[in-house]
């Protein structure tokens, strides 16, 4: 049984006048025999379907009217089940538009038709050429940057628009402060709420950024739990462990001990304080956990001999927001003698290198 929200409801009655907005989206494949398709979009969260249909044959058609044109998705799977069996995310737009299979070990498809979904298969295109270099004996790194560059290039060149929105959206992680508000300078006013936060975040980290004065913590949690508690419940501020006279330099490392990544970075760490804290290197971690007991097991088996504080509140957490760490590990090294931060996001062995370079 088609089931259509009140949107598609007033569409349908507008696609027979010849409206300008209409838009038609077509798909064959053997793949698709026996099941419904669907239109869906994402609200609050949640997949809500617009419209849907059963494929006849081999092939559907779906019809309405955008507008303005929207992020969807083509999910094609059994009536009633919950998981898809095929699903392309397009930009529905007016007029035809065909989903079409790609070539490959997997079954998958893509939109083609409309300006929008032919410059994301653009895009698309040009990502996969560069992870197709990636692999053993490749400069992983290099082809990374070019990814991400690729990525950013194309926000800019779409000037704005829902596309251009889409990658921002998935991907600001990846590009520097400066970049972010630069790209959302570029989207409509009428879009700019849904990067409010984004926006505040990226200012946020601009003062963050080396050559800036560091931000005290005198909070790592909020609400009921606002104080920076060491593993044997004292309070101890960065600005105490910066103006100790026997400390140097202090890196302050945000992290978790259900970190993966932050894990992994541990043996460089240890290997730097063990190197260079005789000589004034200092460690101030902030960790993210959820509870205590990781926590301090964590500092205990991984022999991290610095200093230690959280709230145990996950991502509820002050000191996050005022060094606008979005995603861990994240670091920031700064000088004790001026106060500043004068490197971030050291990874591996950076610390190393970059601690011998300022202990000689």
């Amino acid at each position: 049984m088609k089931k259509i929200l009140c949107i598609a409801l007033a569409a349908a009655t507008m696609v027979g006048c010849g409206n300008k907005a209409a838009y038609t989206i077509t798909g064959e494949s053997d793949k698709f025999a026996g099941k419904y398709a669907y239109l869906q979009v994402e609200k609050e969260g949640e997949l809500q379907t617009v419209d849907s249909v059963a494929v006849a044959g081999n092939a559907f058609s779906l019809k309405g009217v955008a507008e303005q044109p929207y992020s969807a998705y083509v999910v094609v799977k059994d009536a009633g089940a919950e998981r898809p069996e095929f699903y392309t995310e397009l930009f529905v737009e007016p007029g035809q538009i065909a989903i079409e299979e790609v070539a490959g070990e997997r079954p998958s498809f893509k939109a083609v038709g409309g300006a929008l979904n032919d410059a994301m298969n653009a895009v698309n295109d040009k990502l996969a050429a560069i992870e197709a270099k990636m692999g053993e004996g490749a400069d992983n790194a290099a082809l990374e940057a070019e990814y991400y560059a690729a990525l950013y290039a194309a926000i800019m060149d779409n000037g704005g628009n829902l596309l251009s929105q889409n990658i921002l959206r998935n991907n600001y992680y990846a590009f520097e402060p400066q970049q972010v508000i630069d790209a959302i300078a570029l989207i409509p006013a009428e879009a700019q709420e849904g990067f409010a936060n984004m926006k505040s975040s990226a200012e946020q980290a601009l003062k963050v950024m080396p050559g800036n004065p560091y931000i005290d913590i005198t909070e790592v949690g909020t609400g009921d739990q606002p104080q920076t508690l060491t593993p044997d419940g004292k309070v101890l501020t960065l600005k105490s462990v910066v103006e100790n006279k026997k400390n140097k330099y202090v890196l302050i490392d945000f992290w978790a001990s259900w970190c993966g990544p932050c894990m992994r970075e541990v043996p460089y760490l240890v290997d730097a304080y063990k190197q260079f804290h005789s000589k004034g290197f200092e460690i101030y971690g902030v960790s993210f956990d959820r509870a205590r007991e990781p926590w301090l097991k964590a500092i205990e088996e991984k022999d991290l001999d610095w200093l230690h504080v959280s709230a145990v509140n996950y991502w509820d957490n002050k000191a996050r927001h005022d060094y606008a760490v979005n995603s861990i590990p994240a670091n920031f090294l700064v000088d004790c003698s001026t106060g500043q931060i004068i490197a971030k996001g050291l990874r591996g062995e950076q610390v190393v290198e970059k601690m011998g370079e300022l202990l000689k």
